[in-house]
């Protein structure tokens, strides 16, 4: 996957380049259509080098309640998104916080203690040590799991069969801010 984005950068480097050498060409020749292809070319890759900052700005609550129901969360009452900063090219990762009710709170915890799967972890050591979560059998299973600080639920999934999402979301003790990780591999 490193090669592809090595490979990936040098190609929109060397458009970037093209584009602004068109540009300059154009200008000398006082092409109108050289410089409006140039334009073209230039948003094109700019838009492309900023699609992780697109995505940031512009999530929604519809998001975010599309995002929980891959988790099996449904949130009774309002909530609100603090922050959304999303990392990476071509492994994407997407982490979320959002401030929700104390009902909410308390019913996710009760949902994910109540849970079949769920284990009382020690540290992130135990979790490598007894999990099976990377087995094919864990694919499009809910794990549910109690760290010493907080609660998470996690699940791999394909969606419509295309690229394979982690989600994890972890509920503090101490607060109802709730963060989730879209992980894209």
């Amino acid at each position: 996957m490193g090669m592809i984005l090595i490979y990936s950068l040098i190609l929109l480097f060397f458009l970037l380049c093209f584009s602004i050498g068109l540009f300059i060409f154009s200008r000398k020749k006082k092409s109108i259509i050289g410089q409006i292809l140039s334009l073209f070319i230039f948003l094109f890759v700019m838009l492309l080098l900023s699609t992780n900052t697109i995505d940031e700005l512009s999530i929604s609550k519809k998001d975010v309640i599309s995002d929980l129901n891959h988790l099996n969360i449904k949130l009774k009452d309002d909530f609100e998104i603090i922050n959304n900063k999303v990392t990476g090219m071509p492994e994407r990762i997407q982490e979320t916080k959002i401030k929700i009710s104390q009902k909410d709170k308390n019913k996710i915890i009760n949902e994910i203690r109540n849970s079949a799967n769920f284990k009382t972890l020690i540290n992130e050591l135990d979790f490598i040590k007894n999990s099976s979560f990377d087995s094919v059998e864990s694919e499009n299973t809910l794990h549910n799991f109690k760290y010493p600080k907080f609660y998470s639920r996690e699940i791999h999934i394909k969606i419509n069969n295309k690229i394979p999402k982690l989600f994890c979301l972890s509920i503090y003790d101490d607060n109802t801010i709730i963060k989730y990780q879209i992980i894209e591999d």
